[in-house]
């Protein structure tokens, strides 16, 4: 027997006596955690009424086990680093377990559509019925279409993939940029688990959209940045090429997240300035990003202007009219574009609030110790300004048509929040009195923190999965919308359609044909009325529309609801009156499709 055999049995007993590595059982317990997850949507798929403590109980498997490992003292960078990348994956797979067979979050559908036209016609800027503006900005349909080619998969498959490692370079690039700023991976990993009580982490920010693809590119540019600060003289410049690279990338992506990064590094450039930081400033790359924002905007999407300026304006006069009272104030855990009101249970607005009061203790907390030992890191200051404009934003969900602007920002301005608050967090575990209390208070802490977040960014009642599909008597039935979009693009892939909110969606992708919908051309008060006027009918047909979508179900106007089925007599079910489907006929339009509650007319026959 050799040697090498002789030491064999050895180390064996040795592996045998440690057991399991702790990262083997925090994967086993992610593991356990999504499965979890999957039983609770899979009963909701199928119309049942699981209790949601199930899949909340998923959440917290996934994210405890790893907050509790990543925040230990004797924990390696590669081990961390393993864990920030678990962490990433285990909870987009969440998202992606709720809609294993379809793209149904409001945006997504828009997205996929850009992606198909794309690969349909080798190309990009082919335009948008709903949004014109996404198609502007090519940047995720180009990276789809591309996948899409090389794999063969459809745009549901390849978006898939390219948002979940949207995610994990999100995630990573959060990771070093925080390790790099604070000079402890330990901190950085805190803070990447903290950054998961952002409202939009959970579902918002991993949909299939093109912010989710930008702002990931934004941290992976600030994560550049850092490195670049942190290498000698010679190593700087070797970091302007990712700098440029992710910078150009970002500004073909996204609009708002190119104008947000114009703004970071104007900041960082007069941070640079006033802290007289002796490392590079850079105000270069943020001459190269307004140049480069402003030149895209001017010649590829000046649309943008028409769609972002009712937007802003609307938010500043919403404010105003809140703030002295000429609007009422918007009621907390209400969205103003669902055509039905649902019930935050009492219990999920407590922990909601109480995420916000734990965040905001935190950053005072960690406040102090942040800026403390590092008050001229320009990035430091940057994150502490970031931390404070977080909480400024939280008044804007007040005002009806600001509530949005301030929830967008808020995925932005977390990323200092989540600095700060790690601070406090690493301080308070650090050895002493009743540590092992301490660290088991952090914990239920920062799961209040992640829980409440995902509440306040999502519907309570669309956590878990709607049903799109039935059996009955053996036969496989999907819900209207969806048979509907189907339909359409096997029998009228080439048709222009007028529809409600949540069937224009579905048109679009699966049914990929194109269809327009809410204020575009009087759809939004044309579908629910209870008769013509002469002029509605010319208008549809004068604009290249040869098919209106006759939907009586109300939440067909909502595009997080409408595309599912509902149980009969629930709130989802309430019908428009049958006059507002009647006047159709009356008007001699042919029926193209009948499906019960949804028609679809003919506007080319002419009476």
């Amino acid at each position: 027997m050799s040697s090498r055999d002789s030491r064999a049995p050895g180390r064996r007993q040795r592996l045998l006596a440690t057991g399991p590595s702790p990262l083997a059982l925090i994967v086993l317990g992610a593991a356990v955690g999504l499965l979890l997850c999957a039983y609770a949507n899979a009963l909701s798929r199928e119309g049942g009424d699981p209790t949601q403590l199930v899949y909340w109980a998923g959440v917290l498997l996934v994210v405890v086990p790893i907050a509790a490992r990543i925040g230990m003292e004797d924990v390696s960078l590669r081990e961390r680093f393993a864990l920030a990348a678990l962490f990433a994956l285990s909870l987009y797979a969440i998202k992606v377990i709720r809609d294993p067979f379809l793209f149904t979050f409001p945006d997504e559908p828009i997205h996929a559509y850009n992606a198909n036209q794309a690969m349909l016609h080798h190309g990009l800027f082919n335009g948008n019925p709903i949004l014109p503006v996404t198609s502007g900005y090519p940047g995720l349909a180009s990276a789809t279409s591309a996948l899409m080619s090389l794999t063969g998969m459809s745009s549901f498959g390849a978006g898939v993939i390219l948002i979940g490692l949207a995610r994990l370079l999100l995630v990573l690039a959060l990771f070093v940029l925080f390790t790099r700023v604070s000079g402890s991976h330990r901190l950085a990993g805190l803070a990447v688990v903290i950054y998961a009580g952002s409202s939009n982490f959970l579902y918002w920010g991993v949909q299939y959209s093109y912010e989710s693809l930008s702002l990931p590119l934004l941290v992976a540019v600030l994560a550049a940045l850092a490195e670049r600060e942190a290498a000698g003289p010679r190593l700087a410049r070797s970091w302007a090429a990712p700098i440029v690279l992710g910078t150009m990338a970002v500004v073909v992506t996204h609009h708002l997240t190119s104008y947000a990064l114009v703004i970071v590094l104007a900041l960082l450039a007069v941070i640079y300035r006033l802290v007289r930081s002796p490392k590079p400033n850079p105000w270069p790359f943020a001459v190269f990003a307004a140049v480069l924002a402003a030149g895209w905007l001017l010649v590829a999407a000046p649309n943008t202007v028409d769609y972002l300026s009712p937007v802003l304006s609307g938010a500043v006069t919403s404010i105003w009219n809140t703030i002295f009272g000429a609007s009422k104030a918007r009621g907390l855990f209400q969205s103003p574009s669902s055509a039905v009101v649902y019930e935050t249970p009492f219990l999920a607005r407590l922990i909601t609030l109480a995420a916000v009061g734990l965040l905001l203790l935190g950053y005072l907390a960690g406040f102090r110790e942040a800026w403390g030992r590092r008050a001229k890191r320009p990035f430091v200051v940057l994150f502490c300004l970031g931390g404070a404009a977080f909480f400024a934003t939280l008044a804007l969900r007040l005002a009806p048509e600001a509530w949005e602007t301030g929830n967008r920002a808020g995925m932005y301005l977390f990323i200092g929040l989540a600095f700060v608050v790690a601070h406090a967090v690493l301080r308070l575990m650090r050895a002493g009195p009743r540590l092992l209390l301490r660290r088991a208070a952090l914990l239920a802490c920062i799961a209040v923190v992640v829980v409440g977040g995902a509440i306040a960014g999502w519907p309570w009642d669309s956590q878990l999965a709607q049903p799109t599909r039935i059996t009955a008597g053996g036969t496989e039935l999907e819900s209207e919308p969806i048979t509907l979009a189907r339909w359409i693009g096997e029998r009228l892939p080439g048709g222009k359609f007028a529809a409600a909110d949540a069937d224009a969606r579905m048109i679009l992708a699966p049914g990929e044909a194109r269809a327009k919908t809410g204020d575009a051309l009087a759809i939004k008060t044309i579908l629910p009325e209870t008769s013509l006027s002469n002029w509605e009918l010319p208008s549809l047909r004068g604009n290249g529309l040869g098919y209106i979508v006759a939907d009586r179900r109300k939440v067909a106007t909502d595009p997080g609801r409408g595309s599912f089925f509902y149980v009969p007599g629930s709130e989802g079910d309430a019908l428009l009156p049958r006059a507002a489907m009647r006047k159709f006929g009356e008007r001699r339009l042919g029926r193209t499709y009948d499906s019960g509650n949804i028609v679809v007319f003919d506007l080319r026959d002419r009476p």
